[in-house]
């Protein structure tokens, strides 16, 4: 259901998008406009679990941390480190600052899943919102044929901090995997 709404919405800004492209958009704050939306309803398309993925060394710094499922976590969730054994310290980051800051955490502290973790766009949005501008002929198979190239993958803050947003990224999963994954050591189960 969720994503029959967001697909729906899409096909509705892509329309309004594309028409007022035709008349070259007298004002470009509408432009500006349609694009910014058009980029947050991508964002909130639900990418099926097989395009759903997480690096090694998020998969073993979650089971170190917590018993729950970590697919059932994102962006601002509070984790319970229900699953820490001894007092270990982490680094935690704040929004987008670049460096950590290490913090002690023990049996039964908490954080938010951002601090530690990353859900990165292995296809950035902007390329998929490029496609989707791109698009001859606009309809629910295109839009959902384009959306279905989405993968996220789930890996640490010191991991993000390696790999940059777009450079050496494509509209190809394997492709991106190895320009820009693996060269910067982070392996994906």
């Amino acid at each position: 259901m969720r994503n029959t709404v967001i697909v729906d919405s899409i096909l509705c800004l892509l329309s309004a998008y594309k028409n007022e492209l035709s008349k070259t958009f007298p004002n470009k704050d509408d432009k500006a406009s349609l694009r910014y939306l058009l980029g947050q309803s991508i964002r909130h398309f639900q990418i099926p679990l097989s395009n759903r993925h997480i690096s090694v060394a998020s998969d073993i710094r979650w089971k170190e941390l917590s018993t729950k499922k970590i697919e059932n976590f994102h962006y601002r969730d509070t984790v319970v480190c229900d699953n820490l054994k001894t007092a270990k310290s982490f680094l935690l980051f704040n929004g987008a600052h670049s460096n950590g800051v290490q913090t002690t955490l023990s049996r039964n502290s908490k954080f938010i899943f951002r601090q530690m973790f990353h859900e990165d766009h292995v296809i950035p949005v902007s390329m998929i919102l490029e496609d989707l501008t791109n698009l001859p002929i606009i309809n629910r198979c295109s839009i959902e044929n384009i959306l279905n190239k989405m993968h996220l993958c789930i890996i640490l803050k010191e991991e993000d901090r390696k790999i940059g947003r777009t450079r050496g990224r494509s509209l190809d999963y394997d492709k991106t995997i190895a320009n820009v994954y693996i060269p910067n050591g982070i392996n994906i189960l």
